[in-house]
Parts: structure tokens; C-alpha cells; sequence
């Protein structure tokens, strides 16, 4: 008999390891259910984040009996880049799969400062786990990555996957995101290189420009690696000499060519907000203040310039479905500013 109704593991899954599965059986051991909170869902793949919430839950599954993977149901949750926000939300799914005399366990252990969240749900009986298997998912994607082909990659981090997840990546290197996500490590890869020894401070502070009329945002597709065709939020590094208005001001300009003068878009300032989760941005440690221009004249022309290749005014009401191809974290920025309904 076991000793929960419902169980609960939460975790990125990006890749699913050894570790991973330890806290999935431990999970079906004591538990009638099991509830997989997936991580970082709806967005759109990058180094980080390879892999859509439903391949994660293929991979997960691929691991177990039919008549296991009966007893998971697989709850996606965004990235709020807010710990309040997505507590709500995981309270928010896992109540609606739960009932009020349902013993509930959350199963985990404590590997770093990454599994934080654990503490953040007294109310569930918490079930620790020890393993002595040290497995960095980070350190896997770079062997994904970085190996000069996909049979070396696979035979890299052999040891540390099992054979049905081996066998999902073989299949899924098949596919042309697998060829886009390497272009974009060697980018980024080639970046850091170019930085090292400079100090963070100097090339971590970003400005972007939210920008509004009509109901409308102005965004643009990205026309390089990081990100190269998502759509975002007009916007790059400070330079040395220029206040943080200045430089939006400015990125927005090069961007975008939008035709106003900078006195008009001071004047339509509404807001300004610092965005600074650390996990926020494939390249690193990035910090950007996030600036909202409310435009109260018709709509100014624009053109695609610099980093851009499409620039255009998307409605509002559309961005819901546009989640997952933004760039990075440009989704819960324009939400945090916007408050449009989320999917």
C-alpha cells in the first residue's frame, strides 16, 4: 500500500538524467500519482532550454512501464522569472489535481542553491531523497553541444542517461533545431571567450525599449545568434558614457529607425523596470532595465536596422501565442508591463 495519494517532483528536465529518474521512482514508490511539475515550458529553445516541456515528458515517460507512465500527469510551468508568481502557479495546477483528504509528498534532496523551491511548499510532506549520483544537466548540454557530432556527444554523457534517453537524443539530433542550437552555443561560446578578463559589470547591463500604441507593441526578429529568427524587444548593451534612458533611447533608434525625436519619446516614458533574475540570458550574468514608451501619436514609421531583420507592430492580444518565439525572457517582461492574459 502506498503511503501518498499524489507525489510531486519539479524539475527543468533539460536533459533528464539518472538523478532525474531517481526522484521519479522514489515518486512512484510511495505515491498512487505523480504529478511532474515541468519546468521552464512555453518558450522558445535555447541552450538552456532545448527541449519543449512535451519532449521532456516523451523522455520521462521513455524511461518507464506502460503501467507507470499511466500513473504520471505532466503539469507545464513557465518562467515568471518572479518566485511568487510561479509558486502561485504550481499551487494553482497541483490543486486542481488534488482533492482536500489527498496525503500529498513533495519528493526531492537538496543538491544546491538551484533547488531552493523545495522550501517554498511547507504544507507538503516533504519525502528527501540521498544519492550519491553528481550529475550537472548544465555540463550534459555542453557535451550536447560543444562534441563535434552527435555520436560523440551521446557517447560523452553516456553514463550519466538511460538508454531510452539516449535513444530519444540520437532521434532528436535528427531534427534541424538540433544544428540551430549548436550554431548558437559556438556563438556564444566565441563571445565569452572575446569577454574573459573584462569585467562583468561593463558588458552585463542592458536597456530595452517596450514600446506601445494603439494597442500595439513594437517588436522585431532577431537577425543573429543568440536568437536568431525570435522575435524581441528592441534593445542591447549600455555603452560607457550614456545614461540608461540614453541608451534605450539610442538601441531603440538603431534598431528599429523609429522615426520620433528623443524629446518625444522622453516626454512618453511611462515606466522603468530592472529585470535581473540570474538565469535570465543564455550569456551569462545580463542585467537589463527595461524601459515603457506609451506613444500617443499615430503610428511612426519604422524600419528594420542593425541586429534586426523585420521589425513590425504586433497587437497585444497576440502575444499569448507568440510565447514560445520570443527571445530569452522578452515574454514575461512584456506581461510584467502589459498584463495580458497568459495561455
Amino acid at each position: 500500500m502506498t503511503k501518498y495519494q499524489k507525489a510531486i517532483v519539479i524539475g527543468r528536465y533539460q536533459i533528464y538524467h539518472k538523478g532525474h529518474e531517481q526522484l521519479t521512482r522514489r515518486a512512484l514508490e510511495i505515491a498512487d500519482e505523480v504529478l511532474v511539475i515541468v519546468g521552464s515550458s512555453f518558450q522558445s529553445r535555447n541552450i538552456r532550454n532545448p527541449f519543449k516541456w512535451t519532449e521532456r515528458a516523451a523522455m520521462i515517460a521513455a524511461t518507464l512501464q506502460e503501467s507507470e507512465q499511466t500513473r504520471l500527469t505532466f503539469l507545464p510551468v513557465r518562467d515568471y522569472y518572479d518566485d511568487t508568481l510561479w509558486n502561485a502557479d504550481v499551487r494553482r495546477q497541483v490543486g486542481a489535481c488534488i482533492s482536500d483528504h489527498d496525503r500529498v509528498a513533495l519528493v526531492g534532496f537538496n543538491k544546491d542553491e538551484s533547488t531552493y523551491y523545495l522550501d517554498n511548499f511547507p504544507d507538503w510532506a516533504m519525502e528527501a531523497i540521498e544519492s550519491e549520483l553528481d550529475i550537472d544537466a548544465t555540463a550534459l548540454r555542453h557535451q550536447l553541444f560543444a562534441a563535434e557530432n552527435t555520436e560523440t556527444a551521446l557517447a560523452n554523457i553516456a553514463s550519466r542517461i538511460s538508454v531510452p534517453v539516449r535513444d530519444f537524443l540520437n532521434d532528436w539530433a535528427k531534427n534541424p533545431e538540433y544544428a540551430v542550437l549548436k550554431a548558437e552555443y559556438a556563438k556564444i561560446h566565441a563571445e565569452n571567450q572575446v569577454y574573459a578578463g573584462i569585467p562583468w559589470d561593463v558588458i552585463a547591463t542592458t536597456v530595452d525599449a517596450v514600446v506601445t500604441v494603439n494597442d500595439h507593441v513594437l517588436l522585431g526578429k532577431r537577425k543573429h545568434y543568440p536568437g536568431k529568427g525570435l522575435w524581441a524587444i528592441p534593445g542591447g548593451f549600455l555603452e560607457k558614457r550614456e545614461s540608461l534612458l540614453q541608451g534605450a533611447i539610442r538601441e531603440l533608434k538603431e534598431e528599429t529607425s523609429l522615426n520620433l525625436p528623443d524629446a518625444a519619446l522622453r516626454d512618453c516614458l511611462q515606466q522603468v523596470k530592472v529585470f535581473s533574475h540570474p538565469r535570465r540570458s543564455c550569456r551569462g550574468r545580463v542585467i537589463t532595465h527595461a524601459h515603457h514608451f506609451a506613444l500617443a501619436t499615430p503610428w511612426p514609421e519604422i524600419k528594420a536596422a542593425d541586429d534586426l531583420e523585420s521589425v513590425a507592430w504586433i497587437p497585444i492580444t497576440q502575444l499569448p501565442a507568440l510565447e514560445e518565439a520570443l527571445f530569452e525572457d522578452h515574454f514575461a517582461i512584456l506581461c510584467n508591463f502589459l498584463s495580458f492574459q497568459t495561455k
